[in-house]
């Protein structure tokens, strides 16, 4: 199976090269599922990315040290 990125590709030059109304529009139904396919990868793929943890405290900005 192709990955999804190469069907995206070949969807957008099938949407380019349409040639009526009706190829256009199927080309487009597809492209769109794609895409929204691609678009669930990437959000579950973000959501297990382990992020670091948060040194800061929002809202607690202590001021520089000036030099001795």
């Amino acid at each position: 199976m192709r990955r999804l990125e190469d069907k995206i590709r070949g969807l957008c030059a099938r949407v380019v090269s349409a040639k009526g109304d009706e190829e256009l529009r199927s080309s487009l139904v597809e492209l769109r599922s794609a895409l929204r396919e691609h678009i669930e990868r990437v959000r579950s793929r973000l959501a297990a990315y382990p992020f670091g943890v948060e040194r800061r405290v929002k809202g607690k900005f202590s001021p520089p040290e000036p030099p001795p």
